[in-house]
């Protein structure tokens, strides 16, 4: 399990309280909230990438020489990349081989793209590749932080359906950062509103 309780982080001269929560394995919990209240850090606490003041906070364990098993997609994917690497060269830093080659198609990538650089994909496109990275084999739970905010309607269709159904089928717990209410109203199984009323 994922889980926060009475946790807080010191910012800039600001402290941000974050909403207790729990994330189960095959579960999609949503958090909605308006910009600046501190979901992004709130997803660097989850992903062990920031320490903060907590009560409690549950992480799965982290194995020697694997990928951490929670994983964060940000919102801004050409920020993701080292934009002098190919796709191949991260794809490959990540899960330690090319065993990502059968995801390529089922989200409608092509392998010839894999020689290509960051800048030469659209944002849809580098999203996707950002996907299959963090879903390596020990991915438990993934922190989706805005992740279609800047797709247009089709692409984040299609891009939610094939997550979900990955996610499903791996039993990974989803953490979905938005403020598309209409999004967390369809794919989640409960929202956290943050602050609360």
């Amino acid at each position: 399990m994922l889980m926060l309780r009475n946790g807080s982080l010191r910012r800039h001269n600001q402290s941000i309280q974050f909403p207790d929560l729990s994330l189960q394995h095959g579960e999609v919990v949503g958090i909605s909230g308006p910009s600046g209240v501190g979901k992004s850090s709130l997803a660097s606490v989850l992903a062990g990438m920031v320490t903060a003041d907590v009560e409690l906070l549950e992480l799965p364990a982290k194995q020697v020489n694997q990928a951490n098993p929670v994983q964060w997609l940000i919102q801004q994917s050409e920020f993701a990349f080292n934009p002098r690497l190919t796709l191949a060269a991260s794809l490959n830093e990540s899960w330690k081989g090319d065993g990502y080659l059968p995801m390529l198609q089922e989200y409608g990538l092509q392998a010839s793209w894999l020689a290509r650089r960051p800048s030469q994909l659209s944002g849809g496109q580098l999203q996707r590749f950002n996907l299959i990275r963090a879903l390596v084999p020990t991915t438990e739970y993934l922190i989706c932080d805005e992740v279609t905010a800047h797709l247009d309607m089709v692409t984040q269709a299609e891009f939610w359906q094939q997550l979900l159904a990955c996610a499903n089928r791996r039993n990974i717990g989803l953490l979905v950062i938005s403020h598309d209410e209409y999004l967390l109203k369809a794919i989640c199984q409960r929202v956290i509103n943050w602050p609360q009323a």
